[in-house]
């Protein structure tokens, strides 16, 4: 499944008045995190993405992505098992002039895609070592 997001910062924040959007997703596993920052950010608009109280893109606490005309894609997994199934993104823009609009995307692996892929990858394995 492919979620995407476009998420208006609005002009003048900081980190103590930024802003947060629920990105509400399903139960699966993360496998591709892109978030785009269009030109004319200027690296004065910074994101993250937490789950509860841990962040998770960046994967260290306390960072936070920045970009001008430039899109961060991440391929590591990150696997939602329990509620809330969602992702909190934070994000604020120091620009005083402009507002940004920033897209967040993200596809996701359903559980139950998951789990067909590892039964039917089962099932091949052990038709390849059945003795004839």
């Amino acid at each position: 499944m492919f979620y995407a997001w476009d998420i208006k910062l609005i002009k003048g924040l900081s980190e103590a008045t930024r802003q947060k959007s629920v990105l509400k997703l399903e139960k699966g596993t993360i496998t591709k995190f892109e978030l785009v920052f269009p030109s004319g950010c200027c690296g004065l608009v910074f994101v993250h993405i937490n789950q509860a109280l841990h962040q998770v893109f960046p994967k260290n606490p306390g960072d936070q992505l920045t970009g001008n005309g430039s899109t961060i894609v991440s391929t590591d997994e990150y696997e939602l098992k329990e509620p809330p199934l969602e992702l909190e993104f934070y994000g604020w823009n120091t620009d005083e002039i402009y507002d940004h609009t920033i897209t967040v995307r993200i596809q996701l692996v359903p559980a139950k895609e998951i789990l067909h892929r590892v039964v039917g990858e089962v099932m091949r394995l052990t038709k390849l070592k059945r003795p004839t």
